[in-house]
């Protein structure tokens, strides 16, 4: 997760922006594939649990929540960048109208809503790092005996944040 999100295109530069749909397809197939990799993982865990309330049934419950939490938490990273693909393919397609003002405010407009969704599934990309390694650390470092869930990791995974898009 972290390297993906290291990955996406840098928004400082000026002229970033339709240049990037390379650069966003691969991150969009890297998430893409994180998704799947870890529901995969959930899937299997989830079926090797063991009937019963022992401890080793209740690391795999614990591990199959985390895990499916990472993934809706990687589903809104991947509707950010969804919406940065967007934006990018607006871009590229003002960047062909003849100039005008209206064309350079229009462009500007699009590139700031372009990097405020790149920078939006950075964000979210290296916070879902963040949690699952913390949970795996804190998972690993338990006993048994106290290997029961926390109510503070337990909140569901926020929405993404909806953004003004430009239909034309």
């Amino acid at each position: 997760m972290h390297n993906a999100a290291d990955e996406l295109p840098l928004t400082a530069s000026a002229h970033a922006g339709a240049d990037n749909l390379d650069d966003l397809d691969d991150r969009t197939r890297d998430v893409a594939e994180l998704i799947a990799h870890l529901t995969t993982a959930a899937a299997f865990a989830a079926r090797t649990v063991r009937r019963g309330r022992d401890s080793e049934s209740d690391v795999t419950h614990r591990t199959v929540a985390q895990l499916t939490r990472t993934v809706g938490a990687l589903g809104h990273a991947l509707a950010d960048l969804g919406e940065a693909v967007a934006h990018a393919g607006a871009l590229h397609y003002l960047t062909s109208l003849p100039r005008s003002s209206q064309r350079a405010t229009a462009i500007a407009s699009t590139r700031s809503q372009l990097h405020a969704r790149i920078d939006s599934t950075r964000r979210r990309l290296h916070q879902a790092g963040g949690r699952l390694h913390q949970q795996a650390d804190l998972l690993a470092a338990a006993p048994a005996s106290n290997r029961t869930p926390r109510t503070t990791n337990t909140a569901p995974v926020a929405p993404p944040i909806a953004a003004p898009s430009r239909s034309r």
